[in-house]
């Protein structure tokens, strides 16, 4: 009898992905398939090239166009040239990516992954799904379809043993749980810390922008260990943080989960497949712990959650509306309820008291707390054991009653100086030229955080050829870093243009002073090859430089000054780092 298995990967960078593997494994168990949800990092490489069963893969999109960390040592192995061309020849494949279609390489890792599989003779199961968030309907509007095209090829190759699991079913928890008896003596696990991580002490904690500014900016500094190697970070180089939840919002949450007076009780956790859990997280801990540690009660909750707390409702008011927001057809009114105004894990539950989560199901309910990146502003060069972070504190409104906050920057707010956290460092897309080359640097806003760390480490080796375009409201209300870039002007390591949007009746932004400058940048450009970067906010800013750019080109003689700039993109010399 043919074997009924599946091996589902994800590459995940903030938790998207991951998520949507574990839901592709929810329908495969309904039709009886035996399933293993691993990262692409995690699973034995040479396992895929001896597969018997068809392979999923669900991967992001991070930064512009790249691989999620815990894709990228799989993507560099598939890679190799020395790969034989049918290496993959037995394999099954399906491919399904998420991205988002405003930014210009749309779920370029998902495309690459699925020519490469192809290229080393794998047999695509169906054609590749492209998840966009930009669909009315999110991923959802592009996964749904993919997923009924792939279980209907599946179940003509894999027939039916027995009749699908009904949707009322609910899955066997990926977990057993319970609390120990405290008399046998038993101790809370030491938490490990992730790999590559160093122990930071915050000593700096100042809003940047004026207290009357509508945006707070904050500058946080980190002081690293010095008992511990200190690492090399490069110009353009990221932070990444784990945050916490606060006490006060745990307090609340446990109290409201009926949980209260069990929080500081011990549990053993005992994953069915040591996959599900990382290795980080101690197997022997409390509900207060993974509440306060890993699990992200204040994110808005995904389709996924709605799914699982279904089976766990006792009212059938509310198992009727949990229903409605997990079918294709309540799509819409999901993204009403709960992602257009941003409403929380927390407030969710609030609105549904009859909804509550069985212990042993938590890990299968509730989301991890994903890594948060932070553009280093200071330049290890010049203060090696000292890390800079200019961070835009999330807060805004929606039509619920209380403001959005950012679960990072509300615990970066609220932490004490000489605090100690983990901190790790991962490699930014944007990469310095090595010798004396010019850069032009277009930063608006928190943009100009990279170039912090750019300008300072070229000074370092008197390297003055630096022009940064900074844009913002207004000079004396959120000029971020101005002392530091008046001393670089000073002694003419910097050339500085500056566009406060609203100091004048008119507004005027970088890609403005980009045109004023046009006969400066060609020289820089066309004479001494210099490199442009581009960060900030991804809405329209990055079209809008790079058409000025293009203006700049066309003006001076070029004819196809689109394919001039295009031609920079391909060979490094025009670089962009944008995010929403």
């Amino acid at each position: 009898m043919t074997e009924r298995r599946l091996l589902i990967l994800y590459g995940s960078q903030t938790g998207y992905a991951k998520d949507t593997a574990y839901r592709i494994a929810r329908q495969a168990w309904r039709r009886h398939f035996s399933v293993s949800v691993q990262s692409m990092d995690q699973v034995d490489k040479w396992s895929i090239f001896t597969a018997t069963y068809p392979v999923i893969f669900v991967c992001s999109t991070t930064g512009q166009g790249e691989e999620p960390d815990n894709m990228k040592k799989l993507w560099r192995f598939i890679l190799r040239k020395t790969i034989p061309h049918d290496a993959l020849s037995g394999l099954q494949y399906a491919v399904f990516g998420l991205g988002d279609s405003s930014y210009q390489k749309f779920n370029f890792p998902a495309k690459r992954l699925f020519r490469r599989l192809q290229q080393l003779g794998g047999t695509p199961i169906v054609d590749r799904g492209d998840g966009d968030d930009q669909h009315y309907l999110g991923l959802d509007g592009a996964l749904d379809p993919w997923l009924e095209n792939l279980w209907t090829v599946l179940l003509d190759q894999y027939p039916l043993p027995k009749p699908i699991v009904p949707e009322s079913v609910a899955p066997d928890p990926s977990c057993d749980i319970d609390y120990i008896d405290e008399c046998i003596g038993a101790s809370v696990d030491e938490t490990e810390l992730i790999p590559g991580t160093y122990l930071a002490r915050l000593v700096k904690s100042d809003r940047m922008t004026a207290p009357d500014h509508f945006q707070d900016v904050h500058l946080f500094e980190f002081e690293l260990d010095d008992s511990t190697q200190v690492p090399r970070w490069s110009p353009g180089d990221c932070a990444v943080l784990r945050p916490e939840n606060l006490d006060s919002d745990v307090n609340d949450f446990l109290q409201q989960m009926r949980w209260a007076e069990h929080a500081d009780r011990l549990l053993q956790i005992k994953p069915h497949d040591e996959s599900i859990i990382p290795e980080w997280v101690p197997r022997r801990t409390t509900l207060r712990w993974l509440f306060t540690y890993y699990f992200d009660i204040m994110a808005v909750p995904r389709r996924s959650f709605f799914e699982m707390l279904y089976f766990f409702s006792s009212s059938e008011n509310e198992k009727e509306r949990l229903h409605e927001f997990t079918t294709s057809e309540g799509q819409d009114e999901l993204q009403t309820y709960c992602m257009r105004p941003r409403r929380t894990i927390v407030e969710v539950l609030d609105d549904l008291p009859c909804s509550r989560v069985p212990l042993e199901y938590i890990f299968d309910v509730f989301p991890e707390i994903a890594d948060r990146s932070f553009s280093i502003s200071s330049a290890s060069a010049v203060t090696p054991h000292r890390v800079d972070l200019t961070v835009a504190i999330v807060n805004y409104k929606t039509l619920m009653q209380k403001p959005r906050v950012g679960v990072c920057t509300k615990w970066l707010l609220n932490m004490e100086l000489d605090r100690t956290v983990g901190l790790r460092f991962a490699k930014g897309t944007m990469k310095l030229p090595a010798g004396p080359t010019p850069i032009i640097m277009v930063g608006p806003g928190t943009g100009i955080a990279a170039f912090m760390s750019f300008i300072g480490d070229r000074v370092s080796r008197n390297i003055s050829a630096n022009y940064l375009f900074f844009g913002c409201r207004n000079e004396h209300g959120d000029f971020l870093h101005q002392e530091q870039l008046q001393k670089w002007i000073s002694c003419n390591e910097l050339q500085l243009f500056c566009a406060f949007s609203r100091d004048q009746e008119n507004t005027v932004y970088v890609q403005q002073r980009i045109r004023e400058q046009g006969d400066l940048l060609w020289s820089l450009i066309s004479e001494q090859d210099a490199v442009v970067y581009v960060s900030g906010n991804a809405n329209r800013m990055p079209d809008d430089v790079r058409q000025a750019f293009t203006d700049v080109v066309a003006d001076h003689g070029v004819d196809d000054a689109a394919a001039y700039v295009q031609a920079m993109v391909k060979t490094g010399r025009y670089q962009e780092e944008c995010w929403y």
